[in-house]
């Protein structure tokens, strides 16, 4: 595997940055907040495509990734604060500069003992999120429904899954919910094949992000009155864009925005360098995607488990699943999610396609929506993602009639991806 590496890494030109960073800022107005895009509500579909004559909803399968939160890890607070601390200490900031060093103090105030906790947006994402799977599939959600919910052991994705709770019993006072967080849930962590070739795919992620990171030398000449010698200039530029990023899913008082510390072409060419550095690192990429992606099989089964009982028995109505982006990631490319399947080495390209902020937002969900008729035994389902509904990947399976497919069609789509 390491020779494998070095071969990839020998591909990757000193070209790295000549694609047109207006045209990656185009992609999509929450590429500034990277891996932190607050849910985009204002995106899902407020009509939906009919079901075929005689087709009733009757059971809905989900996932989501827990909702907005403070940064997981807190030197992404403290460490650009601490660079311009020292920088401040030697008198050597720019006017901008010092007031880049007055927000990142706040923003570290207010992150103090937070490290990865949901917000206030977290919560009410996965509320409103939960009230609109009511109001749309009413034949669901009805007064006796029963819906199971399952979260992994991390608070946050606990407390997104009481908030989904809490709006359901609001609007079904009747319905009986089991809720559980379980480290026996396994299956919702989905990091297997990631931990296989961590040690390769961070390598190569890491040096994925250095080669495509932008010119430092004029943000830094903004910020600081001397040159910083000591300093990793790319590392600070990157921390700098996630410390922004990161304004997205909280409400920082005094601070609405890090805008002005990046143009808008460098804040365009940090997202490229960093979503190509994830999708080597979490995503369906060639040299490892596929050893990656392995790691969602016991997912799959259980969403196929659990979709075959409710068939068969028809007393569950609804499974609600929370976890985390590394679950939502392979999950949305063994579906043949546009976008989301990409498989390619070609760095240059990938973000044309493979977009972090659009696959996993915070608080994003696929929801697999079932239905059945009196007058035909085929069961179907359709896809949504964001609550958007999708034409999936014509390798997939081919829909009966717009978004609507064959369970038998895509359960046999599935466990041929699980190698069965």
């Amino acid at each position: 595997m390491r020779t494998t590496l070095l071969l990839i890494l020998s591909f990757i030109t000193l070209s790295a940055t000549a694609q047109s960073t207006s045209e990656t800022a185009a992609f999509d107005k929450g590429y500034k907040f990277e891996l932190y895009r607050p849910y985009p509500a204002e995106n899902r579909d407020t009509q939906f495509t009919a079901a075929p004559k005689g087709y009733k909803p009757f059971y809905l399968s989900h996932l989501s990734r827990h909702g907005s939160r403070w940064h997981s890890d807190s030197n992404a607070y403290k460490y650009p604060l601490s660079v311009l601390e020292k920088a401040a200490k030697n008198n050597e900031l720019t006017e901008l500069g010092k007031r880049y060093l007055a927000d990142a103090r706040i923003m570290a105030a207010d992150a103090e003992n937070r490290a990865g906790e949901l917000s206030p947006k977290g919560f009410e994402q996965h509320r409103s999120i939960a009230a609109r799977m009511v109001e749309n599939y009413p034949e669901i959600f009805h007064k006796d429904c029963y819906i199971d919910c399952r979260s992994t052991t991390v608070p946050r994705c606990i407390l997104s899954m009481s908030s989904a709770v809490q709006q359901i019993t609001k609007m079904v006072p009747s319905s009986r919910i089991r809720m559980e967080s379980s480290n026996d849930n396994t299956y919702l962590k989905a990091y297997a094949g990631l931990n296989e070739v961590k040690q390769d795919a961070r390598g190569l992620s890491d040096s994925l992000l250095h080669a495509y990171m932008p010119d430092c030398k004029p943000f830094l000449e903004r910020l600081f009155t001397k040159p910083q010698s000591k300093l990793n200039k790319g590392r600070f530029l990157y921390y700098s864009f996630l410390l922004g990023a990161i304004l997205g899913s909280t409400d920082v008082e005094g601070v609405d925005n890090l805008d002005y510390i990046l143009t808008e072409d460098e804040r365009a060419a940090v997202w490229r360098a960093s979503n190509i550095r994830r999708y080597a690192l979490t995503g369906p990429s060639k040299p490892f995607g596929k050893v990656i992606v392995s790691g969602i099989h016991p997912f799959v089964e259980n969403v196929i488990t659990t979709a075959d009982r409710a068939i068969a028995q028809g007393n569950e109505q609804a499974t609600l699943r929370f976890a985390h982006d590394v679950t939502v990631i392979p999950f949305a490319a063994i579906l043949g999610i546009e976008g989301a399947n990409t498989v390619t080495d070609d760095w240059n390209n990938v973000s044309y396609k493979w977009r972090i902020n659009e696959i996993t937002p915070m608080g994003a969900n696929i929801q697999l929506v079932f239905y059945r008729s009196k007058r035909n035994s085929d069961i179907l389902v359709k896809v949504l993602h964001n609550e958007r509904e999708q034409i999936l990947d014509p390798s997939v399976a081919t829909p009966i009639q717009s978004v609507y497919y064959r369970w038998e069609d895509i359960k046999e789509h599935l466990n041929k991806q699980m190698g069965k």
